[in-house]
């Protein structure tokens, strides 16, 4: 009985033709049902008219069909070859090149690693995987999917892992490279053998033999040779690594941080062709038209070349005929190569007879080259991840992890390049919906982000007398497009604390907003320590935070009205201060008993200096810290700095005497991102004092929020 054979993208006829005339030409298969199925009528139309002529011209009785459906074309068929590119030139690998190269990003192929194969491999795992689940529920049992469609080990990892069929996947990288160093070693390809496994295009030649002898030599002295003008990138990785690698040299310099990103010289030194994939894709299309001719041929005579070393053919040729043969074909891992993740997709030799493939096995690769196929796993397994899972944080994930990305982009920049390539690629209808994430993170809104956040907190200072009272403030975020209702309970710690309202109310969050609401909280007694008022909701939606209430100390004022700190180290009387607003400014004067100013060129901290530390009494945690470099003689001026950086606006002037010095600063309310009429700002101060010695000059002390150290400040 005669076995079927479907093509799924029989559109891409020139590598069609080399493939169904391979598979004809074994008289095994002579007879075998051709089924050619594609999206496009009109090529579609090509490869039936070839198909036809090619069987004639090989006077063969196969059996030729053609659909548009992909169903009735796998239907009881016993072999799959996939061919498919989804998204085609335009738009989808156009957008692969242009939106990246906005950013800075550079590519040559971008069909297997980096944005580019993340972003086709995003596209395409949706089909191929259509195509297993109709191999599963329409084919024959046992039917293969042999996969062609880049990216290879992504395409066929998710196969795996999503439907689980028999597959393999096909790539000519292998026996290409061999003929390849055949001809730099200047040996006949019929006395070379070798041995080879990795990922697919990042696979290593880990023997390669002339008649059962090591010649690798020979492929040394090659790299020498300064004559040798091309695969300059693949000799630089041997010479490194001390492997050769099978995909070629604009692949493998994309695949690795070491040559792209280090700018024009070093692309030009090693002849990397940027767009290099552009360029093809224009060449076919620009001459489609003499290529469906030359496919055709004239007076339907058509032009057959002798059989190719594709795998494809000789696999169905083996497993019909029972003829055993080694090919090398992209496999699940499962310990094939014991030092590579079990999931991943890996290349390696295959055995293929009556019985089916059988991978063999190669135990450990040098660990350096083991390495080398991780920082590409890596990106791979995040890119199945996001493809299967639809969480879009994996996009993110593992375009951050790509070694050509990262080495070029920082984390806020592969973020955007991200998101404007999942809209585009939306927009064309070639990419389905992910999950959202938390803005400008990597976070799922499968964790946090789709959760309610109530947070209770102290508004003001916290009064400590028996019978004073204090504000509470609850406020609750929703994430969510839709309004809620929610109710909260809140216990204070013990009965030192009441609320004349009640203890439990209902608040109404508008979507994607904000409700605030404020208790009046009265004391029972007089306060020492914090004191903790717990929020509890009914829902796991929420995530409900209490109040911790701290007493803080509140600084004392002068008859002008300026609000007075000072700061002793060790009993002595290390800094005095005065601080008061003006308009939209601070003013703070401080007098430092600093005898020996020191000043450290290269970190301010180092020296003498004042420390001044700022919040919001409503974000407690987000601290501003300025620092005022004195100037030790009148040719040196005072300087204050924020995040190492002159503090924009700001002015200061100083007095210096032989046993002290003065400054008076003023000090936007802006640069420390606190509005001027908000009344009141939590502050703290610190010093280092160069005539102490370098013992005592670390009067900066750890600060927080939590710490209890802040005062507060009321105007």
């Amino acid at each position: 009985m005669s076995c079927k054979i479907t093509l799924i993208g029989a559109g891409s006829v020139v590598f069609a033709k080399t493939l169904i005339g391979d598979i004809l030409r074994f008289p095994e298969l002579a007879d075998a049902t051709i089924c050619l199925m594609d999206i496009s009528p009109e090529r579609l139309k090509v490869a039936d008219i070839m198909m036809r002529r090619i069987a004639k011209k090989l006077g063969v009785p196969a059996r030729i069909e053609a659909t548009l459906d992909q169903k009735a074309a796998i239907r009881n068929a016993n072999y799959v070859i996939c061919t498919v590119q989804v998204g085609g030139y335009k738009p989808s690998t156009v957008r692969d090149f242009e939106i990246p190269k906005k950013y800075g990003l550079e590519q040559t192929i971008a069909d297997t690693l980096g944005v580019g194969g993340v972003f086709r491999a995003l596209r395409t795992i949706p089909v191929i995987n259509g195509i297993a689940r109709d191999i599963a529920d329409l084919a024959r049992p046992g039917c293969l999917l042999l996969n062609y469609t880049n990216p290879m080990a992504m395409n066929c990892w998710a196969v795996e892992e999503a439907v689980g069929i028999p597959h393999v996947g096909l790539c000519h990288s292998v026996f290409g490279t061999a003929n390849l160093l055949s001809r730099f070693a200047n040996l006949p390809p019929e006395d070379v053998s070798y041995l080879v496994a990795g990922i697919n295009h990042m696979a290593f030649f880990l023997k390669f033999q002339y008649k059962g002898q090591d010649a690798y030599p020979l492929l040394f002295k090659a790299l020498e040779d300064p004559e040798r003008t091309h695969e300059l990138v693949r000799f630089e990785m041997m010479r490194r690594t001390g492997y050769f690698v099978t995909e070629s040299s604009e692949h493998q310099s994309e695949y690795v941080p070491y040559f792209i990103h280090h700018g024009r010289e070093l692309i030009e030194r090693f002849n990397i062709p940027i767009d290099e994939y552009i360029r093809r894709c224009k060449a076919i299309i620009g001459s489609w038209q003499e290529t469906e001719a030359e496919l055709l041929g004239k007076d339907g005579d058509i032009d057959l070349r002798p059989q190719s070393h594709e795998y494809g053919s000789y696999i169905i040729h083996s497993i019909e005929s029972g003829q055993p043969r080694t090919v090398y074909g992209n496999v699940p891992n499962r310990g094939t190569i014991s030092n590579l993740p079990a999931r991943c997709n890996v290349e390696v030799p295959c055995l293929v007879d009556g019985t089916g493939l059988h991978p063999v096995r190669i135990g450990d690769l040098p660990p350096q080259l083991a390495a080398l196929c991780m920082t590409n796993i890596n990106v791979q397994e995040l890119t199945v991840r996001a493809a299967l899972t639809g969480k879009r944080e994996h996009i993110y994930h593992a375009v951050m992890l790509d070694p050509h990305a990262a080495a070029t982009l920082p984390l806020d920049r592969i973020w955007a390049m991200c998101d404007e390539l999942i809209e585009a690629h939306q927009q064309d209808g070639f990419l389905g919906e992910f999950s959202p994430v938390l803005k400008n993170t990597g976070r799922g809104f499968a964790g946090l982000g789709d959760r309610f956040i109530a947070r209770l907190q102290g508004k003001g200072a916290f009064a400590i007398g028996e019978g004073e009272s204090n504000t509470l403030r609850l406020s609750v975020e929703n994430p969510t497009a839709q309004p809620a209702e929610l109710t909260f309970r809140l216990r204070p710690q013990d009965e030192r604390l009441s609320l004349p309202s009640g203890n439990e109310l209902t608040l109404s969050v508008p979507a994607n907003g904000t409700a605030e609401v404020e208790l009046v909280a009265v004391n029972n007694a007089a306060f020492e320590n914090e004191y903790r008022v717990s929020l509890e909701c009914d829902t796991d939606q929420v995530l409900a935070i209490g109040a911790v209430l701290r007493p803080r100390h509140q600084l004392d004022k002068n008859a002008a009205g300026e609000v007075l700190f000072a700061m002793k180290l060790a009993g002595f009387d290390a800094m005095e201060g005065a601080l008061s607003r003006e308009g939209d400014s601070l003013r703070i004067r401080v007098k430092v008993n600093d005898s020996d100013i020191k000043r450290n060129p290269d970190e301010v901290t180092y020296g003498s200096c004042v420390h001044l530390f700022f919040a919001a009494p409503e974000h407690p945690e987000r601290i501003q810290e300025v620092v005022l470099q004195p100037a030790r003689n009148d040719c040196e001026e005072a300087v204050l700095y924020q995040r190492g950086k002159p503090v924009p606006g700001s002015n200061v002037t100083q007095r210096t005497t032989p046993i002290y010095y003065e400054a008076d600063i003023t000090l936007p309310f802006a640069a420390l991102r606190l509005e001027p009429d908000a009344g009141a700002l939590l502050f703290d101060s610190a010093c280092n004092i160069g005539a102490l010695g370098d013992a005592h000059s670390g009067g900066k002390i750890s600060l927080s929020a939590d710490s209890g150290q802040f005062a507060w400040i009321g105007w």
